[in-house]
């Protein structure tokens, strides 16, 4: 069996472009999606489109797609801080591109999957099994990572959110970040996703870096008047996190 798991594009269709054509040329047997599909990049409904091309065993929802449920009408959103408005912002950027239905698919998405091959399960999610926003880092402490599992039958727990691709084992149960498609954040601008090949008990884990066309992202993201493009770019070219503001004293 092998798996092909994705996560995070955040509306960056030309890197998701790119990782589909790395990912038809591995041959996987099923495709899982991560959560956060949208926002921040200039290609939501392109996304989806794409993203349902794949015919996926299992998409889940990201905290960026829960936005569409906590917010079907963006007016509800009084925003406190600039992150606030920032988000307001891209949220009705994507809610004009993106039609009712599609809106609706996303706020709706389950927040968790259990994957099953023989006796062989792992638990997906976009964060954690109780939050779609917890962090979870590379170098957390082995305890930490424990805690991203809720079954003991479970050999391996697949999430994203961080936008840092890393397999590491925590007591014996593996634990593996397949990066982000379309803002890594781990200095690496390259997309990313992972395969993951199960046989006879065993797995096997690559953490694929997929180069794309930056320029031509950036391009489309201003000639559609995106708002914040300047911090899409930034974060796009440097795979560094670029969306962080200071509060006001």
């Amino acid at each position: 069996m092998r798996l092909a798991v994705i996560s995070d594009t955040h509306g960056n269709a030309v890197a998701f472009e790119a990782v589909i054509r790395d990912l038809r040329r591995q041959s996987p047997d099923a495709v899982v999606f991560l959560g956060d599909l949208v926002m921040r990049g200039p290609q939501p409904a392109e996304c989806l489109e794409l993203l349902d091309s794949l015919n996926p065993l299992a998409v889940i929802k990201g905290n960026h797609d829960h936005y569409f449920a906590k917010y079907p009408d963006a007016a509800q959103w009084i925003p406190k801080t600039e992150k606030e408005r920032m988000n307001l912002r891209q949220l009705l950027y994507n809610k004009q591109l993106l039609s009712e239905e599609q809106q609706r698919y996303l706020g709706c998405l389950p927040v968790k999957h259990l994957f099953r091959e023989g006796d062989f399960q792992a638990e997906l999610y976009h964060a954690a099994p109780d939050s779609l926003g917890k962090i979870t880092w590379p170098w957390s402490l082995e305890e930490e990572l424990d805690s991203l599992h809720t079954d003991s039958s479970t050999k391996m727990v697949l999430y994203g959110h961080i936008h840092h691709a890393y397999t590491r084992n925590a007591f014996g149960r593996q634990i593996v970040n397949c990066g982000s498609v379309g803002l890594p954040f781990d200095g690496d601008a390259r997309a990313s996703y992972a395969i993951v090949d199960i046989a006879q008990g065993q797995t096997a884990v690559q953490i694929r870096r997929i180069e794309y066309d930056i320029e031509r992202v950036i391009r489309i993201a201003k000639e559609r008047s995106m708002p914040d493009t300047d911090l899409f770019e930034r974060a796009v070219r440097t795979a560094r996190f670029a969306y962080s503001f200071k509060q006001p004293v």
